[in-house]
């Protein structure tokens, strides 16, 4: 009777949970592969049935889930996701169970490979639980990251020492052989009979500035964005955040977003002196966001046919409607950098001559704060910001299952329909939500333009200001507000801010956050590259001056080129090496093209 009892208990509670739990499988060998552990739940002495309920702590606010029916005389394994602190809790059919087996007790971040024991016990009348105990020594999971930065630092070094000594030996020679003096000599005068001018000429005549620092931080970001996009070697880290929060791949694409906009104040300086007309300039600013946009959509289309699923909004799309309108924004109120201003506003230079700008720009920020956070979505709370799904963070009780994204995601579905828009959304993974959501999606577009204008600020730094300390000190002071602000608007807090740094909303917090990065990462390319010159950019300065064509390649052709060998990784390390390979490919390619002057522009 006891045991019909423990049944129905245990029927009823799967019903309340609103899904069918299985059964636990048997005790079998231990469970492998990447950001998996094998937990094994080991029952002494309980004679009734219990439920092993889990959530990763990933997913915020979600309640625990049921994952496992383990009956009477039965023990079983699990694999658990090694990625974040998994919260899990052991409920009893036909017992109660005491603290030890509540959330509070057992939540616990769980080591790649590791197989775990969890045992629960019977003592009087309550089942027990004891925290996981590991049961095998899984080692790091990083040793693979440790070994390539190690490799990569040996080849540098390597590369530095031989590119040093065989400088020295050709000074040496030249101190010591008079042949090679004539015919270094020669070549001077073989350069000079080409009409080059002479270092007094060169001297007088000033020197258009190439920011290399700039090629390189594109480059730099473009590295990082391959790899990512070919798995990361399918380190949590290197892939994007679930919902809130920062991880590497999150970073990149923003970067390219500020670098376009600091080279777009190099272009309009350079239309301005050639005196181009405004309606020959905004012909081109249409024309190349209109390739960039069609470049787009065929990197979406994968080979397909099938038209009617073709993903509209993407990568390249978000930055043609970011350069169109902070071009056009820029075309409209262009002005005279050269105009003599005095006392605070020879000081604020860089401010004055664009305060329409600026007025532009903050008005694209204010609509998309009142979309987000005061248009109605039916269905959904009023300023939904989550990832809907399991979460349960809507307000007065209400669902907000369907709701992923809040104003951005209704937008999109609107205007696109569910079939043109990202499929896959990263909350998809852990909150298991069910509507489509596109991370590039229209609303935030409108902040990637704010981010982009904040680029293009520190490209009328350079412009503005000749010296490079007047330089640094006026990016050191952006970098601090864009940070001091986003960390106001996260409250400090990854979930809990008014305005959490969100990848997927482009949400006020991230474009800011975004911008401080930037600041700060390309004053110390500037610095070490251009002003003190103690490094050249390489290998990251080739592909960022090919940074379309490298970007449009490796999206399209990353299958043929991805990998000469067919393997499916079971490990970081054999991932790592796979997407490393990848990536050197690419870059091997840059150079080739920048040996051969080969430059492709959009």
């Amino acid at each position: 009777m006891s045991k019909l009892w423990a049944c129905l208990v245990g029927l009823l509670v799967i019903r309340c949970h609103a899904k069918m739990v299985p059964l636990c499988p048997l005790l079998s060998k231990p469970l492998g592969g990447m950001n998996v552990a094998n937990l094994v739940v080991n029952k002494v002495g309980v004679n009734s049935t219990i439920v092993l309920q889990m959530i990763t702590s990933e997913c915020h606010k979600c309640a625990l889930q049921n994952i496992s029916y383990i009956t009477e005389d039965n023990n079983c394994s699990v694999a658990v996701d090694t990625r974040w602190p998994m919260k899990m809790a052991v409920v009893g059919m036909g017992a109660p169970t005491d603290g030890n087996c509540s959330v509070d007790r057992l939540t616990f971040l769980f080591k790649e490979s590791g197989v775990y024991i969890l045992y629960v016990t019977q003592k009087g009348g309550n089942i027990t639980c004891q925290p996981p105990v590991l049961d095998n020594d899984p080692g790091d999971n990083c040793v693979a990251i440790y070994a390539a930065f190690g490799i990569f630092a040996a080849l540098a070094i390597i590369w530095l020492s031989i590119k040093k000594g065989r400088r020295a030996c050709l000074n040496m020679l030249s101190n010591i052989s008079p042949s090679t003096v004539n015919i270094v000599d020669s070549e001077i005068v073989a350069e000079n009979d080409l009409g080059l001018p002479s270092t007094e000429e060169q001297e007088r005549k000033p020197k258009k500035e190439r920011l290399k620092s700039l090629d390189t931080f594109r480059g730099f970001s473009l590295v990082i964005m391959m790899f990512v996009n070919y798995g990361g070697a399918n380190y949590w880290f290197f892939n994007h955040s679930i919902w809130n929060g920062l991880t590497v791949a999150d970073l990149v694409f923003p970067w390219f977003i500020w670098i376009m906009g600091t080279a777009l104040a190099f272009s309009f300086q350079s239309l301005h002196k050639s005196q181009a007309s405004k309606l020959s300039i905004f012909v081109k600013i249409c024309r190349r966001s209109v390739t960039l946009f069609a470049l787009g959509i065929l990197v979406n289309s994968g080979g397909s046919h099938n038209f009617h699923h073709w993903r509209i909004m993407g990568v390249l799309q978000r930055f043609a409607l970011t350069y169109l309108v902070t071009a056009t924004s820029q075309l409209l109120f262009m002005t005279n950098t050269d105009v003599q201003l005095s006392g605070v506003r020879a000081t604020l230079k860089d401010l004055v001559l664009y305060w329409r700008e600026w007025l532009v720009q903050l008005s694209l920020v204010l609509i998309h704060l009142t979309l987000a956070l005061l248009l109605p979505v039916p269905g959904c709370p009023t300023g939904y910001l989550g990832p809907g799904g399991l979460a349960n963070d809507g307000t007065n009780g209400s669902s907000a299952f369907n709701c992923t994204g809040g104003a951005a995601g209704y937008i999109d579905r609107q205007v696109f329909g569910d079939q043109l828009i990202y499929g896959s959304p990263t909350s998809k993974q852990v909150y298991q939500s069910t509507v489509p959501y596109d991370p590039e999606g229209l609303l935030g577009t409108l902040n990637s333009c704010f981010l982009c204008f904040l680029g293009l600020q520190a490209g009328k730094i350079l412009i503005i200001y000749k010296e490079p300390g007047s330089r640094l000190r006026r990016y050191a002071v952006w970098a601090a507000g864009c940070g001091i602000v986003a960390a106001i608007l996260c409250r400090f807090s990854k979930n809990d801010g008014w305005i959490p740094v969100n990848k997927n909303l482009w949400s006020l917090s991230y474009i800011l956050s975004m911008a401080c990065f930037a600041f700060v990462l390309f004053s110390a390319c500037y610095l070490i590259v251009d002003v003190y010159k103690v490094w050249t950019g390489a290998p990251f300065f080739y592909p960022g001056m090919n940074s379309i064509v490298v970007y449009v390649c490796h999206e399209v052709f990353s299958r043929p080129f991805q990998t000469f060998w067919d393997i499916e990784p079971a490990f970081h390390s054999t991932y790592l090496l796979i997407n490393v390979w990848d990536v050197t490919f690419w870059v091997l390619m840059s150079l080739f093209l920048y040996s051969n002057n080969v430059f492709i522009n959009v």
